[in-house]
C-alpha cells in the first residue's frame, strides 16, 4: 500500500430516518479485535519498514521510536500496546508471521502529530453513528475507556471498537507530561 491521504474535516449530511453516517477506517488492534477510527481524524496512512523507525530508550514501552515523516521527526506509538493489548511485534511473532512492515496512521491534535502503528489496515466503511453502542469497560483498562467511543456491529455481526483520535492523542500527551 502506498501513502494515502484520507479524511476531511466535515461530517456527512443527515440522511433519511435521522441517520448520520461517517466514514471510518477498519484495522486490527489484535488478531481477534478489529477497530474503527473516523477518517476525518486522520492525516495519512503510510506503510513503513520497522527499520525506518529509530528506537529511543527510556520511554514508555508503547513508544516504538521516531520516524522521518515529510522531513519531521514524528513519534510512532504501538496502538495495540498503548490500549492494553499484546504489543504489535509480539502479536506477529505469536502468529509466526513476523514482518518488517507495519501501517502507521498519522493523527494531529493541535500542533502535535503522532503516528500509530498497526499490523493490518482493512477497508473504509460508512457507519450509521446512531448505531454505535456504548461499551461497558472494566476499570482495569482505563486507557481503553478514555479512547473508546463504543462499539459497532458490522453487517456480518463482527464487533468493532470505535476509537476516538482526540482521546488517543490526549493519552499520548499524558505520557510525555
Amino acid at each position: 500500500m502506498t501513502n494515502q491521504m484520507i479524511g476531511s474535516k466535515k461530517k456527512l449530511p443527515q440522511l433519511k430516518n435521522n441517520q448520520l453516517t461517517d466514514q471510518f477506517l477498519t484495522f486490527a488492534l489484535a488478531p481477534d479485535q478489529q477497530a474503527l477510527l473516523p477518517t476525518h481524524q486522520m492525516l495519512e496512512i503510510v506503510n513503513v519498514s520497522l527499520s525506518q523507525i529509530t528506537p529511543i530508550s527510556g520511554l514508555s514501552p508503547s513508544v516504538m521510536g521516531i520516524y522521518n515523516w515529510r522531513g519531521d521527526a514524528i513519534w510512532i506509538v504501538d496502538l495495540a500496546s498503548l490500549l492494553g493489548y499484546t504489543p504489535l511485534y509480539s502479536q506477529e511473532y505469536d502468529l509466526g508471521k513476523f514482518q518488517d512492515r507495519c501501517h502507521v496512521l498519522f493523527l494531529r491534535s493541535q500542533d502535535m502529530i503522532v503516528g500509530f502503528a498497526v499490523h493490518h489496515v482493512g477497508q473504509m466503511v460508512r457507519c450509521d453513528t446512531t448505531k454505535i453502542q456504548s461499551l461497558a469497560l472494566s476499570n482495569s483498562n482505563t486507557v481503553l475507556s478514555e479512547v473508546c467511543s463504543g462499539y459497532w456491529l458490522s453487517g456480518n455481526n463482527e464487533t468493532l471498537l470505535v476509537l476516538d483520535g482526540g482521546g488517543i492523542m490526549r493519552v499520548v500527551q499524558s505520557l510525555s507530561a
